[in-house]
């Protein structure tokens, strides 16, 4: 069975396309937990739309980390996915992933590639070729959360989510907790294979308004994770000089929006390595059963 772990705020019609690209999977061996962060009863008329699945209708409390705990705990899936309440997908996604893990039974964590309807990136370009991932690549190989898919070895090995990360956090670091996720499984031993000729769509993320509203608070984040899992100052740097680097160009090309993109990045990231803290709280439960 494949655990869907999905947790939503303010998002129906969203949810509704995700929940009929299930109904339209060609694999049926799975179960939709829906974490719900909003009042009242929202979400109802669109589950009721999705008789024909079997899901779970769970609350929480705001946060992307604690919505995901909280369905983490009653997962009975030998895969977990965690995808977004924006996401779809292809009706032979779950089938060619059941079928990935069952032919590579070395690897615990597989992340796909995250692309939109017209099958463009959307959102920080991946790889073009399938590779086994390293902690210093972890961050070009996972575009999304809504791509990574975990055998059930790594959950019970791994835990929760850091609930100090993600979207909606108590702290300043709105993102970055399935990157913090990935880099425990790896430190648990667990391998990780990165996949692009399999597919998870989502919407644009690469909007105008997107960008200016999240790059710096996401590149934050990142340089805050470099720095609880000691990335060496030689990537940190690399990373850096491609941003500032890309800032001068875009900027001698006339283009004052990617350039401040850029910047925003770059400053983000500098920033978070450099002030954030080397143990970030971990408020995460270390087994979910």
């Amino acid at each position: 069975m494949i655990s869907l772990i999905v947790a939503t705020l303010h998002r129906v019609t969203e949810l509704d396309d995700l929940l009929r690209s299930l109904e339209e999977q060609s694999y049926r061996d799975f179960e939709v937990i829906v974490v719900d962060q909003n009042p009242g009863d929202l979400l109802l008329p669109a589950m009721a739309r999705h008789a024909g699945l079997e899901i779970q209708h769970l609350r929480s409390e705001r946060g992307l980390s604690r919505a995901r705990n909280v369905g983490l705990r009653v997962a009975r899936g030998s895969i977990v996915a965690i995808p977004d309440d924006d996401c779809w997908y292809p009706k032979d996604l779950l089938a060619d992933v059941s079928a990935w893990f069952e032919a590579h039974c070395e690897f615990g964590l597989l992340c796909t590639a995250l692309r939109t309807a017209d099958h463009q990136p959307s959102g920080p370009r991946t790889p073009a070729t399938a590779r086994r991932c390293t902690k210093s690549d972890i961050s070009t190989c996972l575009a999304s959360s809504a791509a990574l898919f975990l055998r059930r070895e790594v959950v019970d090995a791994v835990g929760g989510f850091n609930e100090d990360l993600g979207l909606g956090s108590d702290s300043r670091y709105q993102a970055g907790e399935e990157r913090d996720y990935v880099l425990r499984a790896f430190q648990k031993g667990f391998p990780v294979w990165y996949e692009p000729s399999l597919t998870v769509h989502h919407r644009s993320m690469l909007s105008t308004e997107r960008l200016r509203r999240i790059t710096y608070s996401y590149a934050l984040s990142e340089g805050c994770v470099q720095r609880m899992y000691r990335y060496p100052l030689r990537k940190v740097g690399a990373d850096l000089i491609r941003s500032f680097a890309g800032a001068a160009v875009r900027l001698a090309q006339g283009n004052l929006f990617q350039a401040s993109v850029y910047m925003l990045r770059g400053t983000g990231q500098l920033v978070g390595y450099i002030s954030g803290p080397r143990e970030l709280g971990r408020r995460a439960p270390t087994a979910v059963r």
